[in-house]
């Protein structure tokens, strides 16, 4: 019963000091996708009014604009960071209000960074 006993705490020992060895996880590291959106169609251009993203890994969420800048204020700037996401897909509301966007436009999968685009719909 003894020898039982001592053959438990040691495998639990053991345990705790392969527990202590392991290394630390690694810390989240945020990635942010940013530039400018305008919304085209054909000669005819729209506000952008809202700009989803997708995280491929990681959080997805409302990407912040600003207010529109230009002549007809058809430019935005968004920002989103998410923490640990390599890739990223917008959803550029164009047109309308933000609640009611009169098309949504999905872009191809991008990586983090200053990214100026231009969608047609």
């Amino acid at each position: 019963m003894r020898f039982l006993t001592l053959a438990a705490t040691a495998a639990a020992l053991a345990a705790v000091s392969a527990a202590l060895a392991a290394p630390a996880a690694q810390a989240l590291t945020p990635r942010t996708v940013f530039g400018t959106v305008t919304c085209k169609q054909g000669h005819r251009s729209s506000p952008p009014v809202a700009v989803w993203v997708v995280a491929e890994k990681g959080e997805s969420g409302w990407a912040d604009l600003d207010d529109p800048f230009g002549d007809h204020g058809w430019v935005r700037e968004y920002s989103y960071t998410a923490y640990d996401a390599e890739r990223f897909r917008l959803v550029v509301g164009c047109g309308g209000t933000e609640s009611q966007a009169e098309r949504a436009v999905v872009t191809d999968w991008i990586k983090s960074g200053r990214h100026n685009l231009t969608v047609n719909y």
